[in-house]
């Protein structure tokens, strides 16, 4: 616990630190890019913005939207199978009824 105590002023230090040199490069990347990075900065403030909302909604319900996703398209393609499959069915039905008309024609 000590210990710990002991590595808190060094680690506000270090932060202070990282948060002056961000800040610097802030204002390098504005001043070399102006309107572009300005644009760039809060397309990313605003995926992180819409990162922290679906990784908040999904905390409160318990359901991972990945794991949503996959799920839909699981039972979307369950669907496209079993619709395929009637086709085929149907399709297979139709030529065999076609096959046994030409046959009873051609007696």
């Amino acid at each position: 616990m000590l210990l710990t105590l002991n590595l808190l002023p060094i680690l506000q230090t270090q932060s202070a630190r990282i948060k002056a040199k961000l800040a610097e490069l802030d204002r390098t990347l504005e001043s070399r890019y102006g309107d572009r990075y300005y644009q760039v900065k809060q397309q990313l403030d605003g995926t992180k913005v819409a990162y922290e909302k679906s990784r908040a909604e999904a905390e409160r319900t318990g359901i991972i939207p990945l794991e949503q996703k996959q799920e839909s398209t699981t039972r979307e393609v369950a669907k496209a199978g079993s619709s395929a499959a009637r086709t085929e069915a149907l399709l297979k039905q139709r030529l065999k009824d076609f096959w046994l008309s030409i046959k009873n024609k051609n007696r």
